[in-house]
């Protein structure tokens, strides 16, 4: 299976930049690797957790949905996911 890059909705892309969450290069090439691991064992809505942000992705059509700090990530539930990622820098 070929890694595919991620593509981040647009709904993502105003909350990464309006909580002004900066995702390096070398960590989407980790996320991506991640989310390719994640759907080749059957998940399809993963939460992502880095040490500044969370990220929900839909690994079924490859797209970041929505993003938010780790400090509000904390407060919330997060429903509709089949899978976690925890990755470390």
């Amino acid at each position: 299976m070929g890694l595919k890059e991620l593509k981040v909705s647009k709904h993502a892309t105003e909350r990464l930049q309006e909580r002004n969450i900066h995702i390096d290069k070398h960590q989407w090439q980790v996320i991506e690797s991640k989310m390719a691991e994640a759907k080749q064992k059957g998940i399809t809505d993963s939460l992502v957790v880095l040490d500044n942000a969370a990220l929900l992705i839909s690994t079924k059509n490859n797209t970041v949905v929505t993003a938010m700090d780790r400090k509000e990530a904390t407060s919330r539930i997060f429903t509709n996911i089949n899978g976690t990622i925890l990755i470390e820098k």
